[in-house]
Protein backbone atom coordinates (compact mmCIF):
# COMPACT_ATOMS: atom_id res chain seq x y z
CA UNK A 1 0.00 0.00 0.00
CA UNK A 2 1.37 3.41 -0.93
CA UNK A 3 1.33 6.17 1.62
CA UNK A 4 0.37 9.78 1.20
CA UNK A 5 3.91 11.04 1.58
CA UNK A 6 5.48 8.77 -1.02
CA UNK A 7 2.78 8.73 -3.73
CA UNK A 8 2.70 11.89 -5.87
CA UNK A 9 -0.57 10.84 -7.52
CA UNK A 10 -2.58 11.09 -4.29
CA UNK A 11 -4.46 14.36 -3.92
CA UNK A 12 -5.87 15.32 -0.49
CA UNK A 13 -9.28 16.91 -0.09
CA UNK A 14 -9.04 20.69 -0.04
CA UNK A 15 -11.27 23.03 1.98
CA UNK A 16 -11.77 25.45 -0.90
CA UNK A 17 -12.92 22.83 -3.41
CA UNK A 18 -16.63 22.53 -2.74
CA UNK A 19 -20.00 23.32 -4.25
CA UNK A 20 -23.26 23.87 -2.41
CA UNK A 21 -26.52 23.05 -4.12
CA UNK A 22 -29.12 25.01 -2.22
CA UNK A 23 -32.33 25.38 -4.14
CA UNK A 24 -32.13 28.18 -6.71
CA UNK A 25 -29.32 30.11 -5.03
CA UNK A 26 -26.37 30.63 -7.42
CA UNK A 27 -23.44 28.52 -6.33
CA UNK A 28 -20.81 31.22 -6.73
CA UNK A 29 -22.28 33.36 -3.94
CA UNK A 30 -21.55 30.74 -1.24
CA UNK A 31 -18.35 31.56 0.64
CA UNK A 32 -18.43 29.04 3.47
CA UNK A 33 -20.45 26.04 4.63
CA UNK A 34 -20.06 23.81 7.64
CA UNK A 35 -20.17 20.05 7.03
CA UNK A 36 -22.73 18.01 8.99
CA UNK A 37 -21.81 16.85 12.48
CA UNK A 38 -23.43 14.09 14.49
CA UNK A 39 -23.70 13.62 18.23
CA UNK A 40 -24.51 10.25 19.76
CA UNK A 41 -25.93 10.42 23.25
CA UNK A 42 -24.74 8.09 25.94
CA UNK A 43 -26.53 6.35 28.78
CA UNK A 44 -24.49 5.53 31.88
CA UNK A 45 -25.11 2.48 34.07
CA UNK A 46 -23.52 2.41 37.48
CA UNK A 47 -22.58 -0.89 39.05
CA UNK A 48 -20.61 -0.99 42.30
CA UNK A 49 -17.40 1.04 41.72
CA UNK A 50 -17.75 1.21 37.95
CA UNK A 51 -19.69 3.15 35.36
CA UNK A 52 -20.50 1.54 32.03
CA UNK A 53 -21.72 3.53 29.02
CA UNK A 54 -24.11 2.55 26.25
CA UNK A 55 -24.72 4.44 23.00
CA UNK A 56 -28.04 6.21 22.67
CA UNK A 57 -29.65 8.27 19.92
CA UNK A 58 -28.00 10.08 17.05
CA UNK A 59 -28.66 13.78 16.60
CA UNK A 60 -27.42 15.94 13.74
CA UNK A 61 -26.10 19.45 14.44
CA UNK A 62 -27.31 22.40 12.38
CA UNK A 63 -25.04 23.74 9.63
CA UNK A 64 -24.05 27.33 8.91
CA UNK A 65 -23.85 28.80 5.41
CA UNK A 66 -22.31 32.16 4.46
CA UNK A 67 -23.11 33.99 1.22
CA UNK A 68 -21.99 37.20 -0.43
CA UNK A 69 -24.72 39.39 -1.84
CA UNK A 70 -23.85 40.50 -5.38
CA UNK A 71 -27.23 42.18 -5.89
CA UNK A 72 -28.90 42.33 -9.29
CA UNK A 73 -30.49 39.14 -10.57
CA UNK A 74 -28.54 37.07 -8.00
CA UNK A 75 -29.68 39.14 -5.01
CA UNK A 76 -28.98 36.84 -2.04
CA UNK A 77 -30.96 38.99 0.41
CA UNK A 78 -33.99 38.79 -1.88
CA UNK A 79 -33.55 35.04 -2.35
CA UNK A 80 -33.51 34.43 1.42
CA UNK A 81 -36.50 36.75 1.95
CA UNK A 82 -38.51 35.02 -0.79
CA UNK A 83 -37.64 31.57 0.61
CA UNK A 84 -38.77 32.51 4.13
CA UNK A 85 -42.01 33.98 2.78
CA UNK A 86 -42.57 30.79 0.77
CA UNK A 87 -42.19 28.86 4.01
CA UNK A 88 -45.12 30.76 5.52
CA UNK A 89 -43.81 34.03 6.97
CA UNK A 90 -46.08 37.04 6.60
CA UNK A 91 -45.09 40.41 8.09
CA UNK A 92 -47.69 41.49 10.68
CA UNK A 93 -48.97 44.58 8.89
CA UNK A 94 -52.38 44.16 10.52
CA UNK A 95 -53.49 42.41 13.70
CA UNK A 96 -55.20 39.62 11.77
CA UNK A 97 -52.29 38.99 9.39
CA UNK A 98 -49.87 38.92 12.33
CA UNK A 99 -51.78 36.07 13.95
CA UNK A 100 -52.37 34.04 10.79
CA UNK A 101 -48.91 32.95 9.69
CA UNK A 102 -47.18 29.83 10.86
CA UNK A 103 -44.36 27.61 9.73
CA UNK A 104 -44.81 23.93 9.05
CA UNK A 105 -42.20 21.37 8.16
CA UNK A 106 -43.83 20.75 4.79
CA UNK A 107 -43.95 24.48 3.99
CA UNK A 108 -40.29 24.94 5.00
CA UNK A 109 -39.08 21.96 2.98
CA UNK A 110 -41.17 22.99 -0.02
CA UNK A 111 -40.33 26.70 0.13
CA UNK A 112 -39.18 28.17 -3.15
CA UNK A 113 -35.63 27.18 -3.74
CA UNK A 114 -34.88 25.24 -0.56
CA UNK A 115 -35.39 21.50 -1.16
CA UNK A 116 -32.61 19.15 -0.08
CA UNK A 117 -29.23 20.75 0.52
CA UNK A 118 -26.21 19.03 -1.05
CA UNK A 119 -22.60 19.83 -0.12
CA UNK A 120 -20.26 18.42 -2.78
CA UNK A 121 -16.54 17.93 -2.22
CA UNK A 122 -14.64 18.56 -5.44
CA UNK A 123 -11.31 16.95 -6.19
CA UNK A 124 -9.10 15.32 -8.76
CA UNK A 125 -9.44 11.58 -9.36
CA UNK A 126 -6.60 9.50 -10.72
CA UNK A 127 -4.69 11.42 -13.41
CA UNK A 128 -7.57 13.75 -14.33
CA UNK A 129 -6.94 17.46 -14.67
CA UNK A 130 -10.53 18.62 -14.08
CA UNK A 131 -12.31 18.87 -10.76
CA UNK A 132 -14.98 16.25 -10.19
CA UNK A 133 -17.36 15.51 -7.36
CA UNK A 134 -15.52 13.02 -5.16
CA UNK A 135 -17.89 13.00 -2.18
CA UNK A 136 -21.11 14.65 -1.03
CA UNK A 137 -23.39 15.19 1.93
CA UNK A 138 -27.15 15.38 1.34
CA UNK A 139 -29.23 17.01 4.08
CA UNK A 140 -32.85 15.87 4.25
CA UNK A 141 -35.84 18.04 5.24
CA UNK A 142 -33.80 21.21 5.87
CA UNK A 143 -35.31 24.40 7.24
CA UNK A 144 -34.00 27.77 8.35
CA UNK A 145 -33.47 28.42 12.06
CA UNK A 146 -31.51 31.65 11.71
CA UNK A 147 -31.04 34.17 8.90
CA UNK A 148 -28.73 37.19 9.05
CA UNK A 149 -28.80 39.74 6.27
CA UNK A 150 -25.33 41.11 7.04
CA UNK A 151 -24.22 44.44 8.43
CA UNK A 152 -23.18 47.75 6.94
CA UNK A 153 -19.95 49.56 7.83
CA UNK A 154 -18.65 52.87 6.43
CA UNK A 155 -15.09 51.68 7.17
CA UNK A 156 -15.41 48.47 5.15
CA UNK A 157 -15.08 47.77 1.45
CA UNK A 158 -15.99 44.08 1.54
CA UNK A 159 -19.04 42.63 -0.13
CA UNK A 160 -22.17 42.40 2.01
CA UNK A 161 -22.36 38.93 3.57
CA UNK A 162 -25.54 37.08 4.51
CA UNK A 163 -25.67 33.89 6.54
CA UNK A 164 -28.15 31.28 7.64
CA UNK A 165 -28.33 28.29 9.93
CA UNK A 166 -30.14 25.22 8.68
CA UNK A 167 -31.58 22.42 10.80
CA UNK A 168 -32.29 19.09 9.10
CA UNK A 169 -33.50 15.63 10.09
CA UNK A 170 -30.52 13.60 8.92
CA UNK A 171 -27.70 13.55 6.39
CA UNK A 172 -26.25 10.91 4.09
CA UNK A 173 -22.66 10.70 2.90
CA UNK A 174 -21.79 9.56 -0.59
CA UNK A 175 -18.21 8.91 -1.61
CA UNK A 176 -15.37 6.47 -1.29
CA UNK A 177 -16.01 4.01 1.52
CA UNK A 178 -12.90 2.58 3.09
CA UNK A 179 -13.14 -1.09 3.99
CA UNK A 180 -12.18 -2.34 7.46
CA UNK A 181 -8.84 -3.72 6.23
CA UNK A 182 -7.85 -0.44 4.60
CA UNK A 183 -9.14 1.55 7.56
CA UNK A 184 -7.02 -0.45 9.98
CA UNK A 185 -3.95 0.03 7.81
CA UNK A 186 -4.70 3.73 7.44
CA UNK A 187 -4.73 4.26 11.20
CA UNK A 188 -1.87 1.88 11.96
CA UNK A 189 -3.99 -1.12 13.05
Amino acid sequence: MSTFWSDASLEPKRKYRFRLTFGESPQYVVTKVKNPAMKISETPHKFLNHTFYYPGRAEWDPIDISFVDPGGQDDTSGYLWTAIQGAGYEPPSTEIEGSMFGFTKAAMAGAKGVGNVVISQLGILEQAVELEEIASWTLFNPFFTNITWGEYDYNGEEMLECSCTIRYDYAEYSGAVVGSTELGALFGG
